[in-house]
């Protein structure tokens, strides 16, 4: 491929000179002539044999790339007299990629041949849209733009009724054009998309959510699996003494832990795991006395230990999340918060129409001759509306009240998704109530309105929440939000509660262990208690449960502090994954912005458009006025906007407007068109961006609970192996102490 391409760029020896312009100009003519005169094969022979006789002539493969698009062309606007299957539509649109390829590597400075090249692939992605995108057409528009000072072609090329400026200056239009609806459509596709991408990412969250729960469930789980090796040898020792000899003051003083005791414990072992385990424990306290909090988290990305939820959440928002512009914070939407109850508390049934509207003249009909009406006289605020039975009515209208409700309870709907719902609503009811007395009675202000369609109508404004659901992916993201809430916290609710007593010289354990009541509620970030003092035990209620927790136990300190590091690394992990997805969630939301502004500003020029036309309209109204045409008018904004060097885009529109139409009511529904679709656009805009910003919010939540971890998770276990070995020793002391005595009353 590479020497085929070699050779079409060098010509060889014994290839014939390139002819001089004029010849090729001719037999570029002649072609021309064939092809519109509708002889499209012998134009495209001709085509080939004058490429086979001129291989290096931008202008040969020029012309061969415009007779195959025009050929598309045709087929586009199906002017075609012999229609063409889309592989064969496709066969010319490539060959014309490539020939307008080629003649912009032989000719880079031609606008021309790159607006052919733009076109050309403008082609191949619209009708190839599985092998081809339109990425490439508006960089291939960027780099033509970009171009400085362009040259135009000489020969069929050539415009004589324009200036060499003029023409420039309509393919840039053109170009710019091409970029312009490349854009709407990528817009349109991502936005068609966007729906699978939330879904995928919440499914994400799920997992790496789950695999969290599991890291944990596996902690506590492999914890308890460690077992104590001389639980078997020493159980009945250790419960006897226990029992029958251990005085309750010892079992008391057994539930208080010294710190120098605990060091001095782990000192006598030099391996590094008791090296470590110290560490880790004396970390642990020192950390717990100057939060005052046994939870701590941790940050996946700094490594930053912090001791308040807030206070860390606070520091993934400073220092690693990234938040929009001020000037993109602007085009987040205003949420409708106010209508919630509505959809909660209001009767939402079928209501007969005729009678709604009896009523409303009704009640105008008493107001005072220049005022309004008083609130009470409001139909809106009417107890009493004129329901009907209607089951169907009855069992879409839920469906609306439902959506609504969730769109409103998960903060999602704007007042451009309010404004768009109203506007169907009341556009379907002034078929039937006047519009004065809709608005009068504040019909226009409330969604209840929807109780007053037919069948066929309140069809309509449910699609049109279902297509707002759908782009946004809402459902996903509300079961998310729900699921969440229902889960709780990532951490432990329960644990065996310790504390510290005043001068933190001592790990305490509650008393009420003894007595079998081995775990308690959390009480959440306690460290010290005086309740325990009041706490009245007799000796007859210590039960062998917790002598059974003691040995369960592990006594291997190493094991159960790799588990600890192991959750810890794991959790880390996990949080890095969660901080991917808030990024692309950013970078979502943040494109969803851009895209927002540039739409915005697109909705203004066509607006002034429109205004210009509305004007007008107003003028003709006055029986003695001219009338002037759109086309006048807008070719005079035109005219306006390339004297004071004013909106490239404004005039750019107004020329592809004349390309479709020059006459006065297809102007206005052309611009009505684009009006429409570009507020269509906003509103779905408006809606990714909420979603996305709640899953955001999730995202950020879910770092925060990841990274938060609670001390007694490992103080618990290495405090309760010190307390069993602190039993044994004293087990075996009285032991020792029995088998001396006995010995000695033996041998008096």
């Amino acid at each position: 491929m590479s020497s085929k391409k070699h050779n079409a760029t060098q010509a060889s020896p014994s290839q014939p000179q390139p002819q001089p312009p004029n010849t090729i100009n001719d037999e570029v003519t002649h072609a021309m002539n064939e092809f519109q005169r509708g002889n499209h094969s012998e134009a495209l022979n001709l085509a080939e044999d004058i490429l086979l006789r001129h291989p290096n002539s931008a202008v040969a493969h020029g012309f061969r790339c415009f007779c195959h698009m025009k050929i598309v062309l045709s087929v586009r606007k199906n002017s075609s007299d012999a229609p063409l299957s889309l592989a064969e539509t496709l066969k010319h649109i490539k060959i014309s990629v490539e020939s307008s390829k080629r003649a912009v590597e032989l000719s880079p400075d031609s606008l021309y041949f790159r607006s052919y090249h733009v076109n050309a692939l403008f082609d191949l992605a619209d009708y190839d849209s599985a092998n081809a995108r339109f990425e490439p057409v508006i960089e291939a528009c960027d780099a033509a733009l970009a171009m400085e000072d362009p040259i135009l072609m000489e020969g069929f090329l050539e415009n004589e009724e324009q200036t060499r400026e003029s023409q420039i200056e309509e393919l840039r239009t053109i170009l710019r054009l091409f970029k312009m609806h490349s854009r709407h459509i990528i817009d349109a596709e991502y936005v068609e998309n966007i729906r699978n991408e939330i879904q995928e990412v919440q499914d994400r969250k799920d997992e790496i959510e789950q695999s969290a729960i599991l890291a944990r469930k596996n902690f506590e789980m492999d914890s308890r699996k460690l077992k104590n090796p001389k639980k078997d040898t020493m159980e009945t020792q250790v419960k006897a003494y226990w029992n029958n000899t251990m005085s309750m003051e010892l079992k008391k003083d057994l539930l208080r832990v010294r710190i120098e005791d605990l060091k001095l414990h782990f000192a006598k072992n030099e391996s590094p795991a008791a090296v470590a385990v110290a560490e880790e424990v004396m970390q642990a306290v020192e950390y717990v006395k100057i939060s005052q909090n046994w939870k701590f988290s941790t940050c996946c990305l700094c490594d930053v230990r912090i001791f308040n939820e807030e206070w860390f959440a606070e520091h993934m928002k400073r220092v690693h999340l990234r938040t929009l512009s001020n000037q993109l914070r602007l085009l987040e939407p205003a949420i409708v918060i106010d209508l919630l109850n509505t959809t909660e508390s209001r009767e939402w049934k079928p209501v007969d129409v005729v009678a709604a509207k009896k009523m409303m003249e009704d009640l105008s009909r008493n107001k005072r001759v220049g005022e309004g009406l008083h609130e009470c006289k409001i139909f809106m605020n009417q107890k009493d509306w004129p329901y009907c039975q209607n089951s169907r009515r009855g069992a879409v209208i839920d469906k609306i009240r439902t959506s609504l409700h969730v769109f409103l309870k998960i903060r999602c709907f704007v007042s451009n998704h309010f404004r768009a719902f109203m506007n169907l609503i009341m556009q379907m009811l002034k078929e039937r109530i006047p519009a004065q007395l809709l608005m009068e009675h504040c019909m226009n202000q409330t969604p209840l309105s929807v109780c007053l369609l037919d069948i066929s109508e309140l069809y309509r404004v449910l699609e049109l929440l279902d297509d707002l659901d759908n782009t946004c992916g809402l459902q996903r993201i509300y079961k998310s939000v729900n699921k969440d809430v229902v889960r709780g916290e990532l951490c432990d609710t329960y644990h065996e509660k310790i504390g510290f007593n005043e001068d933190f010289s001592c790990v305490v354990f509650d008393k009420r262990m003894l007595r079998g009541e081995l775990v308690v509620s959390n009480d959440g970030a306690a460290v010290t208690s005086s309740a325990d003092a009041e706490i009245e035990l007799n000796d007859d209620e210590c039960k062998d449960a917790f002598v059974n927790c003691l040995l369960k136990g592990s006594t291997d300190i190493g094991e159960q502090l790799k588990l600890w590091t192991s959750l810890r690394e794991t959790s880390i992990s996990l949080g890095k994954e969660f901080f991917k997805i808030y990024e692309a969630e950013f970078e979502r939301i943040q494109n969803i912005c851009e895209k927002k502004a540039q739409y915005s500003r697109d909705l203004n020029v066509w607006r002034n458009l429109e205004s210009i036309c509305v004007k007008e309209d107003k003028r003709r109204e006055d029986s003695g006025y001219k009338p002037v045409s759109y086309e006048y008018l807008l070719s005079e904004r035109r005219r306006q906007i390339e004297r004071t060097n004013g909106d490239i885009f404004e005039s750019d529109i107004i020329w592809n407007i004349f390309e479709g139409t020059r006459v006065d009511n297809e102007i206005k529904l052309a611009i009505k068109k684009q009006i429409h679709n570009v507020i269509l656009r906003l509103y779905k805009f408006d809606a990714i961006i909420r979603t996305t910003t709640i899953a955001m919010q999730q995202t950020g939540t879910k770092i925060v609970t990841i990274a938060a971890y609670d001390h007694r998770l490992i103080l618990v276990p290495l405090l309760k192996s010190f307390m069993l070995a602190r039993l044994e020793e004293l087990a075996n002391e009285d032991a020792e102490e029995k088998s001396k005595a006995a010995r000695e009353a033996s041998t008096e």
